[in-house]
Formats: structure tokens, sequence, C-alpha cells
């Protein structure tokens, strides 16, 4: 016995294969924003929360074959992509901390407020 797909089987993936190709360009373009916001470390560069909100899609049904190494190339994206974002949000934490303890130890050299009425 073959395991050679049927017509029917052929046409459900073809069917599907749009839609899975349109989630995998906005988990893309999800990867693109974080790289650029890694790269310049600029608050205009950063993604809009919509961006930041990505829902999975529903109802796509299997992955269809053709589309299996792109999907690993983007899983794989993500992957390094997450490992940046936490390396600069450490850095970051790491930095912050040190911001507050200088900003602890420092002393006014006036009134940090004015009582104007009294």
């Amino acid at each position: 016995m073959s395991a050679e797909p049927t017509t029917a089987t052929t046409d459900a993936a073809a069917e599907r294969h749009p839609a899975w190709s349109a989630a995998l360009d906005d988990l893309e373009r999800g990867i693109d924003d974080a790289e650029r916001t890694l790269t310049s470390m600029e608050p205009e560069s950063a993604p809009s929360t919509a961006a930041a909100r990505w829902t999975p899609p529903t109802g796509l049904g299997p992955l269809p074959v053709e589309l299996s190494t792109r999907a690993s190339s983007v899983l794989a994206r993500q992957q390094a992509v997450a490992e940046r974002l936490h390396t600069a949000r450490s850095a970051v934490l790491q930095h912050l901390g040190a911001v507050r303890t200088v900003e602890r130890s420092h002393e006014p050299d006036r009134p940090v407020y004015l009582d104007a009425l009294g």
C-alpha cells in the first residue's frame, strides 16, 4: 500500500496554503520589528502596542508540507530574537539598578520643593 496523498488531501493543503502563508508573513513582520528595535534602541523604533499583541489565527488546520521549511526558519528567527531581547532586557535592568543606587545615595544641594504658602 502506498502512502501517496489523495487528491482530496492535496486540495485541502492547497486551500490552507494562503492562510498559513499570511500567518507566517505576520510572524515575520513581528520578528522584523523586534530586530529593528534591537538594532536602533530608539523609542521611535519600538513596535506599536497592536503589533506586540499578536493573536494566533484560528482555523488554519495542519501546516502544509510545502511551508514546513519556512515555518522552521521563522521559529529559529523567533528564538534567536527572543534570546537577544532577553539579553537586552537584562542589561537595561542592570543599568536601571545602577541608576537607582546613585539616585538614593545623592543628597540634593537644595530643597526639592518649596512651601510657597507657609
